[in-house]
């Protein structure tokens, strides 16, 4: 089974895949509201649907996920698949396609201290290089907030590239290493994803993730 750590945002690049036969359609699972488990595949999956948004999940026996949304009013909720790991990984986007008011990133717990990476907003520490693109460094403070292990206070770090792509690879490793350099502790990880992130508007995500 596949195991992942740390909560890191970055905006993905992915690799393209190559044409095959189609295969046999996939048994999946439709949720609407927050859980987590592992599927048959050894991937972790896990949407958050806590606020009651119009959002749903669904979950195949693979890589792939889906997610659609129709938020008149501002109302969160993401979902995502990964492993658990000890050791960031790459990963690549075989499948994207979504529209409406949403992030998508690769998303890491640590702990050691406890900390998360998302997007978001704060001063830039510096800069990573990886993949091909540049991507500034930010650490955001947030004191007693309840997550997923109870009432935390934690650093965020984060890494958002200057410039969008649609394909390629995200060595989620490189940022670790880069956020070492700037003098920041981003821990030991505890999962890994790649999860998108829903707000006000309407929009459908279709995503399959590999990792190596």
């Amino acid at each position: 089974m596949p195991s992942c750590a740390q909560i890191v945002s970055l905006f993905l690049s992915v690799a393209g895949v190559l044409a095959a036969p189609a295969p046999a359609p996939k048994r999946s699972t439709v949720f609407s509201s927050s859980q987590d488990g592992v599927d048959s595949a050894g991937f972790y999956y896990s949407p958050y649907n806590d606020n009651g948004a119009a959002a749903t999940y669904t979950e195949f026996n693979s890589g792939q996920f889906q997610l659609g949304w129709n938020l008149p009013s501002s109302t969160e909720f993401l979902g995502g698949k990964g492993c658990k790991i000890q050791t960031p990984k790459q990963v690549r986007k075989s499948f994207f396609y979504a529209t409406g008011d949403y992030t998508l990133a690769v998303y890491w717990w640590t702990t050691n201290p406890h900390g998360t990476g998302t997007p978001g907003n704060g001063n830039i520490l510096g800069q990573v290089y990886s993949d091909g693109g540049t991507f500034d460094v930010y650490d955001l403070y947030y004191p007693n907030v309840p997550e997923v292990y109870g009432a935390t206070s934690f650093h965020q770090y984060w890494s958002v590239r200057r410039s969008s792509r649609a394909t390629g690879t995200a060595t989620t490793g490189n940022h670790f290493q880069g956020w070492k350099n700037l003098g920041l502790n981003p821990g030991y990880t505890v999962f890994q994803m790649v999860t998108a992130e829903g707000f006000k508007g309407t929009g459908y995500l279709d995503f399959a993730v590999s990792y190596s």
